[in-house]
């Protein structure tokens, strides 16, 4: 047996700057709670710090950890196990040609996705609601 329900998920390629697919995840651009989460997991991210004193193999652990941080922080924010196909082809933590790590460009363009989907969903409703309003406006 099984309950199949329409959650609004959407899968999304992962591209590099070549259009080459490199990995694919799914979401709910529209969950509820998805911006308090986006909340948390950027306050996260701004409160990381790398201690500037450690032997090399203390900075090795800590960037293991900090790797597993940052995947379980997208499975959080988008609200399940998505991290493998965000970071198959480039883990978190690669350094990028604009001194940036991967992990930002990734959440600055899931960022960009909630956002344009929230207000594509948004403008819709709100067309809905004039329409729906427009005899009482006569």
């Amino acid at each position: 047996m099984k309950l199949t329900v329409n959650t609004g998920a959407m899968t999304i390629d992962v591209e590099n700057e070549k259009g080459r697919k490199i990995g694919e995840f799914e979401f709910v651009p529209t969950d509820s709670n998805i911006l308090q989460r986006y909340e948390s997991v950027v306050d996260f991210f701004n409160g990381i710090k790398f201690p500037d004193d450690m032997s090399e193999d203390q900075s090795i652990e800590e960037i293991k950890k900090l790797d597993k941080e940052i995947r379980d922080q997208f499975d959080f924010l988008l609200g399940y196990h998505v991290s493998d196909g965000l970071f198959e082809q480039c883990g978190p933590l690669t350094s990028l040609s604009d001194g940036d790590f991967y992990f930002e460009n990734v959440m600055t363009g899931v960022a960009n996705l909630i956002s344009s989907i929230q207000g594509q969903r948004v403008k819709k409703k709100m067309e809905k609601i004039k329409k729906a309003t427009a005899a009482y406006h006569k």
